[in-house]
């Protein structure tokens, strides 16, 4: 890849997340193609860090692509993770936007059938589904 009216070359990396700060949004990555050298800090790519914020963090582990700054990985920038044969999707829909967290939360937007759904790690959840609200606790319900 080249920066356009340059003739430095950027180089584009995958490795795994070796090291997370969260309190500066930086990971160090561990590039198993180059002898398993661990960059330096760089920084995560985000959405939105301005009037809107995004605080997604990631985990050492995380497979991750990077573009890398000059020859070496001294400096550079995570773009995102990316999923491999080991960790696929969880649910490959394309009309289905999930967020999966560790302990089974989920939070889910259907887009073709215009479903909303959040889900906790107990079983409990809401759903919003055809202008219904459905709320289904798996122990008590407190409304206020």
């Amino acid at each position: 890849m080249k920066i356009a009216n340059t003739s430095e070359v950027i180089p584009l990396r995958d490795g795994h997340v070796s090291s997370y700060d969260p309190t500066t949004h930086t990971a160090r990555v561990v590039f198993e193609d180059h002898d398993n050298l661990v960059s330096n800090p760089f920084p995560v790519l985000l959405p939105n860090t301005l009037k809107n914020k995004d605080e997604i963090h990631l985990d050492p582990g995380e497979h991750v692509m990077c573009m890398c700054f000059g020859n070496g990985l001294e400096s550079g920038v995570v773009l995102g993770c990316v999923y491999d044969k080991k960790n696929p999707p969880v649910v490959g829909n394309p009309d289905i936007r999930v967020t999966t967290y560790e302990d089974g939360t989920r939070v889910s937007v259907n887009r073709k059938n215009h479903i909303v759904e959040i889900k906790d790690s107990y079983g409990s959840y809401i759903r919003f589904a055809e202008g219904h609200i459905y709320i289904m606790a798996a122990a008590n319900i407190y409304l206020n």
